[in-house]
């Protein structure tokens, strides 16, 4: 699980000045920024795109285990055993060859056992990093794979509901999971102005980091954009509607 909330020092500093000497209004001020800051986030949890997240899939299954393909073996009898679906010969002429990339791998005969192996080599980021030396029959390999693939996205979609509470777009590999990947979002108030995001479904590496930087970036963004609206400029966030410094959207 993964939990932010805009309630940083310096963050809240910064937004402080535009409610006090721009008249902003606060709740709808923290709702902008956490729009900001959120899609900063969920740019950073992977996958960047639905063709991306498919491939790292497939790169990472085939760590997992090695698909056999007839057609690509050069070696006839394995060729044949693999052709034929026959799990014993396939099994008992790899544990019989002197060397190469198929000596002694294990041959994964459903999708149940690909899946467990899947589970069990999985770091804590859900990654494959080596070889395990498995193999599982090409279209077996496939229906698994398939599987997998059709849940792309869900790591995003725990963002979803924060992203719905402050009017983030995401795309539709993500929404797609509506409903199904848990996150939570904690709207501010004017007794408690601070806004909570929540991620039930990611494992992102360096979390910390990132947001940390991703709201520095903002707190720089908030001090230069208050001097330049305080030297007269105008803005078109709905934040600053009906004040001095507003200007309707064009």
């Amino acid at each position: 699980m993964f939990k932010f909330s805009i309630d940083e020092a310096g963050y809240r500093n910064a937004l402080n000045d535009f409610v006090v000497k721009l008249n902003a209004n606060g709740e709808l001020l923290l709702k902008e920024e956490m729009r900001l800051l959120l899609r900063d986030v969920v740019s950073f949890t992977p996958p960047k795109t639905m063709a991306q997240g498919r491939k790292a899939v497939e790169a990472d299954l085939k760590r997992n285990a090695e698909p056999l393909d007839w057609k690509n073996i050069q070696m006839p009898r394995f060729a044949e055993a693999i052709y034929r679906r026959d799990a014993e010969a396939i099994q008992k002429i790899a544990n019989n060859l002197k060397g190469g990339f198929f000596r002694n791998r294990t041959l994964l005969k459903t999708v149940d056992e690909i899946r467990a192996e899947h589970k069990k080599n999985r770091t804590r980021y859900g990654r494959i990093r080596s070889d395990r030396r498995n193999m599982a029959l090409l279209s077996v390999w496939r229906k698994y794979t398939r599987e997998v693939q059709s849940r792309v996205g869900f790591a995003k979609a725990g963002w979803l509901r924060a992203a719905e509470g402050v009017g983030l777009k995401l795309p539709n590999f993500v929404t797609r999971h509506a409903g199904k990947a848990p996150g939570q979002y904690i709207a501010p108030t004017p007794q408690k102005m601070v806004i909570e995001s929540i991620n039930r479904s990611s494992k992102i590496p360096n979390y910390d980091r990132t947001v940390s930087d991703a709201t520095k970036r903002r707190v720089n963004s908030i001090k230069s954009e208050l001097n330049r609206l305080l030297r007269g400029g105008k803005s078109r966030r709905g934040s600053f509607a009906g004040t001095a410094t507003g200007e309707p959207a064009s």
